[in-house]
């Protein structure tokens, strides 16, 4: 399941540079969300980095700024995964809707520690900080809960087909 949210988020963003490179989305924040109330905090952080390493080898901010940015939010919001249920879509858009809004206040710190001087204006804090974590979390219900359902769904079919497969023919030992 990690893999396939990972890869859908990896599509997400490669797309996005390529066809809408100007609309404002955090691809990987359903990642990290879905990382966060499915995984260890060891492999949280561990992926968490990888995914930061993708979006650093595909940016023109300095390198490792994106890790260092994922790798804290995760660490610092994931004690909250007692609270949401990675199994529910609304919880998964909620939850990547905080670690969105976080991730880009924290981002714009970051920024300021490298001397990149962002312009904050009222456009700003209205796309940045309140529309983009918005927009995040229906992404994450749209773009990783439905396929990663339709995924389980499958599995699960797949599995009753087998058994179901397995009971009408027996196997033929008495020859």
């Amino acid at each position: 399941m990690i893999a396939i949210a990972f890869s859908l988020c990896l599509t997400i963003h490669i797309l996005q540079g390529v066809l809408f490179p100007a609309f404002p989305l955090l691809a990987f924040a359903p990642f990290f969300a879905f990382c966060c109330l499915k995984t260890t905090l060891k492999s949280t952080l561990w992926l968490a980095a990888s995914a930061g390493l993708w979006v650093d080898l595909f940016s023109d901010d300095p390198f490792g700024l994106h890790s260092v940015n994922y790798t804290v939010i995760s660490a610092l919001f994931y004690p909250l995964k007692r609270r949401f249920s990675h199994e529910e879509p609304i919880h998964l858009g909620l939850y990547t809707s905080f670690i969105s809004a976080a991730s880009t206040l924290l981002q714009l710190f970051l920024l300021f520690l490298f001397d990149r001087r962002v312009p904050i204006s009222g456009k700003w804090a209205l796309v940045d900080c309140l529309g983009m974590p918005i927009v995040d979390g229906i992404y994450a219900l749209v773009f990783l809960s439905g396929p990663l359902r339709l995924f389980q769904w499958l599995r699960y079919q797949w599995v009753v087909y087998w058994l179901r497969r397995k009971k009408k023919n027996p196997s033929r030992t008495s020859r």
